[in-house]
């Protein structure tokens, strides 16, 4: 096998890099936006409601992934098909002669432009009203999902077009990941023959490179009290009141230290509900979730013990403080040579490298960071986020394309 660094493998290198800016097929616009177009019709989002979390193996994203994203590898000749528990799909392609292996990634779940009209469309325009005057597709979900696989599919047809043998390992996952947690990946990462080199995400970033981002554990919070009817609260113990409490207290904690990139910590109060919701009636049990961002080295269930020492004692209301969900932070060092490579990639295609960048959201890149697996984001996107309009411009998606597609070249072949 040949090793990194042998004169052999810069021959390789080299020969990779030239077909990559020279003579690699281009990716088929025309089909590219077609295949948008129509994924954008599938709904996969995350109703709207205190359940912000969807199972991977929900119908809905069963029907997605099986009934839409297969048959489309099928009709590209894609055979080479991993079945991952939980309704995940890996393609993986290439011989693993040479050692270096690409992990990408993207997900079939929507949580975002909630209040889109004619969410599900499809529809191909320019988006100029919209603040960019160029064609896009519109659709719910095209900067979160649709537009990456349409990409990748897309990348998948210049290949199998091109002819080239892929000497390393190329894995594509479609990842259900919809609870806010690693789950979906890390059955991805414990079901591929061989450990990823370099991961990438494709999520919309604006076409600019996250490197980083803060990680996230939802502490959730039960405050008890006593039901009473409103016009005699002193009989009862207003939950609202112990939320309330809990809420300034909450808001009251601090940390000294914070990241030169990701900046700092917070344990924010973004849900709250209320139980029971009956005429006149002041409730007797409130239920908080609290957003605890975390930074490189928190522990998610440490940072739990926080808000839970910060709570403190609520009498007369007793309270519950537990750890939810979680996604770690995660770093790659711009240095990374995956990373030059595919900076070098998306220069042969706009120009010039990406803007790099480092996110205050939870992203699942820290997963497979945390497991070995250097992982970034980067993809298309538009829009007004979060709860607005969603489109990908054509021009994007087709440099996404060309820039994965260079890096498959450079590194794989």
């Amino acid at each position: 096998m040949t090793q990194v660094g042998t004169p052999k493998d810069s021959l390789r290198k080299l020969e990779a890099m030239a077909l990559s800016t020279d003579t690699f097929p281009q990716v088929d616009e025309d089909f590219l936006v077609t295949t948008m177009s129509k994924l954008a019709k599938v709904p996969t989002v995350v109703p709207m409601g205190w359940e912000t979390f969807m199972e991977p193996d929900d119908p809905k994203l069963v029907h997605y992934v099986q009934e839409v994203i297969r048959p489309e590898l099928d009709r590209l000749g894609v055979r080479n098909i991993l079945d991952v528990p939980r309704n995940n799909l890996v393609v993986e392609l290439g011989t693993g002669e040479i050692d270096d292996a690409l992990l990408i990634q993207n997900y079939t779940v929507v949580q975002h432009h909630n209040l889109m009209e004619d969410p599900h469309s499809g529809k191909v325009g320019n988006a100029r009203a919209h603040g960019d005057d160029r064609p896009a597709v519109f659709g719910q979900g095209v900067s979160q999902s649709k537009a990456h696989q349409a990409v990748m599919l897309g990348v998948f047809k210049a290949l199998q077009a091109s002819d080239v043998t892929i000497r390393g390992k190329l894995y594509w996952a479609v990842n259900n990941e919809g609870l806010s947690s690693h789950h979906c990946s890390d059955a991805i990462l414990d079901h591929l023959e061989r450990k990823p080199s370099f991961g990438v995400i494709q999520l919309g970033t604006g076409m600019r490179l996250s490197l980083g981002n803060r990680g996230r554990v939802d502490v959730n919070v039960h405050v008890e009290g006593k039901a009473a009817h409103s016009s005699t609260p002193h009989e009862g113990l207003s939950a609202i009141e112990g939320a309330s409490q809990a809420m300034d207290r909450l808001r009251a904690m601090t940390w000294e230290d914070t990241h030169p990139q990701l900046g700092g910590r917070q344990a924010l109060p973004y849900k709250v509900r209320y139980e029971p919701l009956a005429p006149h009636t002041l409730p007797s049990d409130a239920y908080i979730a609290v957003d605890r961002r975390l930074l490189p080295g928190d522990d998610p269930d440490a940072a739990t013990d926080e808000v839970r020492a910060q709570l403190g004692d609520l009498a007369p209301w007793r309270t519950e403080v537990s750890s939810g969900y979680f996604m770690l932070p995660s770093m790659v060092d711009a240095d990374n040579a995956w990373v030059q490579d595919l900076q070098a990639s998306i220069a042969e295609v706009r120009g010039k490298p990406a803007e790099t960048v480092y996110g205050q959201g939870a992203f699942d890149a820290g997963g497979p960071t945390a497991r070995g697996v250097p992982t970034i984001m980067y993809g298309a996107s538009g829009g007004e986020w979060p709860t607005g309009i969603d489109f990908v411009a054509i021009a994007d998606a087709m440099d996404e394309a060309g820039a994965l597609a260079r890096l498959i070249a450079r590194r794989l072949l």
